[in-house]
């Protein structure tokens, strides 16, 4: 396992990425717009469902980027010594 910090950094940036990458999906628009509302505002967001699914997919990246890391099978250290 890999510095606390530096593992919470890389949930949170994963979680952010597939967050935004899942909020299109799915969305419909309306046929018309409510009174105050956007007509380009979607009738179902599904935001927990893409909450759920942005954590777990972010967790999923998380264990592979630590596999990753701890294993040594990509490291940037190599480079950096023979610069």
């Amino acid at each position: 396992m890999q510095d606390p910090v530096s593992v919470v950094v890389v949930f949170l940036l994963l979680w952010w990425w597939f967050f935004l990458m899942a909020l299109p999906i799915g969305v419909r628009v309306p046929e018309e717009a409510e009174e105050g509302h956007a007509a380009s505002a979607p009738r179902r967001p599904h935001l927990w469902k893409k909450a759920v699914g942005a954590t777990i997919a972010a967790l999923v990246g998380t264990l592979l980027v630590d596999y990753v890391i701890g294993a040594d099978l990509f490291s940037f250290r190599d480079a950096i010594k023979d610069w």
